[in-house]
């Protein structure tokens, strides 16, 4: 599904489908701005924002998922990949890729992140008259870089929750083996995410610096990016201090397996001396028969 918006002359955004390549073109030409949102786009719709771009390779990146580590170029546009991610049984990224050229401004992106464009979509409609034209692509992605990473808190949220379960787990039954299989399961994801997080911020800084191509960021941008950047800074460390708390699962399910050993030695040494008892009990009996 495409959308595209426009700036109306009274400063109101103007929304609309589009269906075509010449739709799209009409709007470009008579447009001072236009932003075209691709929700799930299937391969005729892709083939038309190939067209659009005059570039094929678009439809192998969204295919696959690609994340970049920094900005790419194709054609006249720059593309920025925005990491959208969630966590259910293991990590899974689906990113939010945006366009931009002049005064176009195209995202492709999937369902998980339709709330992220929302919030975005409402602050710029509540900021339209304080923006200039210029900046109202910069506005757009510093909006999605700050409500993405909001939205990609809740996935450490969940990381917290499955370690809990796992503590709880591990006191409950320190000898099942299955938990350091999750715990390691669990830590690599974790440095998935961990990876995701760099490269985002590393993105997110360049943006904010004016160092990438044809983003230009007003005082707004940078503040927006500057939050930003502190919601990445406290989900990595929440993330350094979750890796400690998995570290500590690992050493109590040891220390439970001493205890367990332990205990082992200590029955083994009590039957030990029992036999030991008996076999003395069993020779004074024996030597007095003999002697008497």
């Amino acid at each position: 599904m495409i959308w595209t918006y426009t700036i109306t002359k009274s400063n109101k955004l103007q929304a609309r489908d589009a269906h075509s390549l010449s739709e799209l073109q009409k709007l470009s030409e008579k447009a001072n701005w236009l932003w075209i949102d691709c929700l799930e786009p299937n391969d005729e719709e892709l083939e038309i924002i190939a067209n659009l771009l005059k570039e094929t390779k678009i439809v192998s990146i969204v295919k696959k998922r690609q994340i970049f580590l920094q900005y790419e170029k194709i054609n006249d546009y720059l593309l920025i990949s925005m990491p959208s991610v969630t966590f259910k049984d293991k990590l899974e990224t689906s990113p939010v890729y945006v366009l931009t050229r002049e005064k176009i401004l195209l995202t492709i992106r999937g369902e998980g992140s339709s709330k992220s464009i929302d919030n975005a979509l409402k602050t710029f409609q509540d900021c339209i008259s304080r923006v200039k034209c210029s900046v109202f692509s910069s506005f757009i992605i510093s909006r999605l870089f700050y409500e993405l990473t909001n939205k990609n808190l809740n996935v450490i949220l969940v990381l917290r929750k499955r370690i809990d379960e796992l503590e709880e787990r591990t006191l409950a039954k320190p000898g099942d083996k299955r938990i350091g299989k999750a715990v390691f399961a669990l830590k690599r994801e974790m440095s998935a995410l961990e990876r995701i997080l760099w490269v985002q911020r590393g993105v997110m800084l360049d943006v904010r610096e004016g160092v990438i191509p044809t983003v230009e960021s007003s005082e707004i941008d940078k503040q927006t990016l500057s939050y930003a950047l502190n919601n990445i800074s406290r989900e990595l460390s929440l993330i350094n201090s979750y890796d400690n708390a998995l570290d500590s699962i690992l050493s109590l399910q040891d220390l439970g397996m001493i205890h367990r050993v332990e205990r082992t030695l200590i029955y083994l040494t009590l039957l030990t001396l029992l036999v030991n008892i008996i076999m003395i009990l069993l020779e004074v009996g024996i030597f007095e028969i003999l002697s008497g």
